[in-house]
């Protein structure tokens, strides 16, 4: 059935610039004969191609590559693949390709779809297990818009996994990480069942029990963790013509704690410096809800640790090809793909018993593609295909406020400030009035500081302990598109191709927010919403900046039907027989959808359904690039220049408590190059590197959230202004009302000119493989070293977020018989013990100080592996 693996008749290509091949002559000086580079397929045009017969700006990571070096996780990958960025941060992991990535919104789609075996993966925790035995991970950087469609206004993640073989092979893996006490056991097998029936199963069970960051509050190390795995695949070769695939996989994943560290403690450095407690890059946190010196600890917040993940996930898949008597293959693959998990988080990231935050999730997806296509080496050449899809998400999250303890952190304060003459009990605006009109050099912090206090000091004795806010977001998606892609062979060196993708989405949501009752993990709501009549409910409204609402898909703006037509267009020129040129232009989108996060306006002045919604983003973009083999086909070379024109780009603005609003904000502009290049220098030792430099702007970003200070310094501006005034009631309400949504609505930071979160300017990779035979073993040998740019990691370019440049070094050692029966490695990450962070953000209810992630330190792992 060789229709399976069909490839395009090798491209014409060769030398493009004689500086590159005299450069790689000369380092090739006295390196001996010649080896040749083994070809690389893909699969980013719905067909099995050579990577460089591809059109497109593309890097591809083999299976054994990943499986080598321990990569694991997404953000691993960001060290082998230019432009390309992957981070955690406390609601899920962002993707970001050339500049453009999703903010923490659970209403969000990826910009940067996931695709494995097909099968579309839009939600971070689709992807947990992709990098588990799998044949190839392809990245395509810049929009995707006719094979693959929506939500690749970035680019995608093509992932291949390990197919069945046609004779019987298996392994066992097991692997120590002496660092975080780290074990890991896994296996697979596969081969024919029956003559024409052939199978594979992979099973995965890794626990880490130390993390690298040591909670004090606990007594334990973050983060540790226990996940399992496994995937069945079936292939079955129905006829001489038809090939019939299944896949089922399943995954459980449970982590406790996370490496969340004080990255700076602003209004807290005092509480935190008498305690002894650390700042920045440290390996030590006290983050914790179970007390602190005077603030006692609280059951209902106190989750027994600073965060906690546990979830499930399973998806199903069925592929069956097809090959007509012209050669044509028509494909039909069918998915259905799940997952659910609960979050707990102390949501304060300081060791003050204050707020936590629980969310879930519950996902389902459908999903359903026919494609029709043609045979390799007409004139012509097509792809025809139609794509369904239907998904039903549920998030929801529940934020819930210490009173006692807030009550007292914000009295001291009061004290301190010379305020508590003032304190009206129960009525915070007189009371903000009055701090403004008679205490001597007032400021904004200490109005609100007492006004708070007064609700605290009736509320407290009344027996009321805490304020919970719960929000939900239920969304139902119905998808559906058409394509094609044409090629036109006009000749032996000149191809052009046209891609166009129509596709209409509709959504349907309900959306609310309201005060719940104040026991841990509870959203039952208070049977009294009216914050004039329920002191409770008030506390939650005026702690959780919100109004309670209630919106469902019969309310203004709560449904929706979105179409989108993109295109592409590329032409290909063999300039010889080993140097191919191109150039496209292509668009994309990104669907609208619904803020699962939605508050409506703080201090319960109101809701309205129609701002619950997002718009579409788009992009127009242009690339050139060139693909060259050098050396007689022991280098190659790949250069991509780019440019994209980003327009109503979404973004999550940060409200600096507790809230999101999201916004179709920004315009942007991302241009740059990336080089990448292979050389097999000799049988022994393979080079690979890349480059990628990117010059990203915002054209457009007049409000994106505000740094703490400048919103501090903008409520207390205000503040000031009015009581110069003599306009007492208006300081009061400049500080209670005014919030970073006020701040970021004023435009005090604008970003226009700026650069984005998670974009360094340069980035770039090599890697070093060499192989030493030792009589019947050997010896394999892999240096990784990657570099980053100065890199932003919080959206409003906070100075604090600020990663410093760095470089990190990852290696291992492989010691087997030449057979390949068995091996043993050492695999070393981060060598040269880089501290870094991958995600920085503002505490929420302490302005002014942030907390950060912080990235694994130096680690060893002992592997052995046997194959039979």
């Amino acid at each position: 059935m060789t229709y399976l693996n069909k490839t395009r008749p090798a491209a014409r290509r060769s030398v493009l610039a004689a500086a590159v091949s005299s450069a790689l002559l000369c380092m090739a000086t006295g390196a001996g004969a010649q080896a040749t580079l083994e070809e690389i397929v893909v699969t980013a045009q719905k067909r099995t191609e050579s990577l460089m017969d591809v059109p497109i700006s593309i890097s591809a990571v083999s299976g054994e590559k990943i499986a080598d070096a321990n990569i694991q996780r997404a953000e691993e990958l960001t060290a082998y693949v230019p432009n390309f960025q992957v981070n955690q941060d406390p609601i899920g992991d962002k993707i970001n390709i050339r500049g453009i990535q999703s903010g923490n919104q659970a209403g969000f789609e990826q910009s940067v779809a996931t695709f494995v075996d097909g099968i579309y993966r839009g939600r971070g925790t689709q992807s947990r297990f992709s990098f588990l035995d799998v044949a190839r991970v392809e990245v395509l950087r810049g929009p995707q818009p006719a094979l693959f469609g929506r939500n690749t206004i970035a680019g995608a993640v093509n992932i291949s996994t390990n197919r069945p073989t046609d004779e019987f092979t298996a392994q066992v893996l097991g692997q120590y990480n002496p660092e975080f006490d780290e074990t890991e056991l896994q296996g697979f097998i596969s081969g024919p069942i029956t003559d024409s029936l052939r199978g594979r199963l992979v099973l995965l069970d890794r626990q880490m029990d130390e993390g690298w960051v040591d909670n004090k509050a606990y007594n334990e190390d973050n983060p540790d963790s226990d996940e399992t795995f496994g995937r069945i695949s079936l292939e079955w070769d129905a006829t001489d013509a038809t090939r019939v695939a299944l896949r089922a996989e399943w995954g459980d994943f449970e982590i406790n704690g996370q490496p969340w560290v004080i990255a700076e403690g602003g209004p807290i450095d005092g509480l935190l410096a008498d305690a002894g407690i650390p700042t920045g890059k440290n390996d030590e946190t006290f983050m914790g809800n179970n007390g602190f010196g005077p603030f006692a600890g609280d059951d209902t917040i106190d989750l027994g640790s600073v965060g906690i993940l546990d979830g499930d996930s399973a998806e199903y898949g069925l592929t069956i090809e097809h090959e007509l008597a012209s050669g044509a293959l028509i494909t039909a693959i069918a998915g259905y793909s799940e997952y659910d998990f609960e979050r707990f988080l102390d949501a304060d990231f300081n060791p003050l018993p204050i707020v936590r935050f629980d969310d879930t999730e519950d996902y389902e997806q459908t999903s359903f593609e026919l494609r029709l296509t043609s045979d390799v080496g007409g004139t012509f050449e097509y792809i025809l295909g139609a794509y369904y899809q239907d998904n039903e998400m549920y998030v929801d999250g529940l934020t819930q406020f210490n009173l006692p303890n807030i009550g007292g952190l914000l009295g001291g304060n009061c004290a301190l400030g010379g305020g508590s003459g003032a304190i009206v009990p129960g009525d915070p605006g007189t009371t903000a009035a009055l701090v403004a009109a008679t205490v001597p050099g007032s400021t904004a912090n200490l109005a609100n500081a007492c006004a708070q206090t007064s609700l605290t000091e009736v509320l407290v004795p009344a027996g009321v302990l805490g304020a919970s806010r719960y929000a939900f977001l239920d969304q139902d998606t119905e998808t559906w598109a058409i394509f094609t892609q044409a090629t036109w062979n006009v000749n032996d060196r000149l191809r052009a191709t046209v891609g166009l993708r129509y596709t209409e989405e509709e959504k349907d949501a309900a959306q609310g927010a309201y005060a719940a009752e104040y026991v841990a993990e509870s959203n039952t709501p208070l049977a009294d919403q009216n914050p004039e009549t329920n002191p409770e409910a008030l506390a939650a409204v005026l702690l959780g900046e919100f109004t309670t609402h209630s919106f469902t898909s019969n309310d203004p703006g709560m449904s929706r039907d979105d179409e989108a037509f993109t295109w592409s267009f590329n032409v290909q020129y063999d300039l010889t027989p080993d140097a191919m040129v191109y150039g496209s232009a292509a668009t994309g989108f990104k669907a609208g959808g619904y803020n699962s996060f939605y508050m409506g306006l703080p201090q319960g002045l109101g809701a309205d359904s129609r701002e619950v919604e997002f718009e579409d983003e788009e992009v127009l973009t242009f690339e050139l690039g060139a693909k060259m083999t050098l050396l007689d086909g022991a280098a190659e070379l790949n250069v991509a220049i780019f440019r994209s024109e980003y327009d109503d780009l979404q973004a999550s603005i940060f409200a600096g408590n507790t809230t999101f609003e999201v916004q179709n904000a920004a315009e942007a502009t991302s241009q740059g190059i990336e080089l990448d290049g292979r050389w097999q220098v000799t049988d022994r030792l393979l080079l690979s590197a890349s480059v990628g430099y990117l010059d990203f702007e915002f054209d457009e970003f007049p409000n994106q959230a505000c740094v703490a200070e400048q919103f501090l310094n903008f409520r207390e501006a205000a503040y000031q202004d009015a009581v110069a005034a003599g306009d007492f009631a208006g300081a009061a309400g400049a500080a209670l009302l005014v919030s970073n949504q006020t701040c970021a609505a004023a435009g005090i930071n604008d970003l226009e000119g700026k650069v984005s979160e998670n974009t360094p300017d340069w980035s770039a990779a090599l890697i070093a493989e060499y192989v030493m035979p030792i009589g019947r073993y050997e010896l394999r040998t892999a240096a990784d070293l990657s570099y980053s740019d100065d890199v932003f990691r919080q959206g409003d370019l906070d100075p604090v977020s600020k990663q410093d440049s760095f470089t990190k070094v990852n290696a291992s050692i492989i010691f087997g018989p030449d057979s390949g029966d068995w091996d043993v490695s050492l695999v070393g990450k981060n060598l040269t013990d880089e501290d870094t962070y991958s995600y920085v953000n503002d505490m929420p209810l302490f302005n002014g100080a942030r907390q950060g992630r912080l990235d694994a330190p130096r680690s060893y792992a002992v592997r052995g592996r046997y194959r039979f």
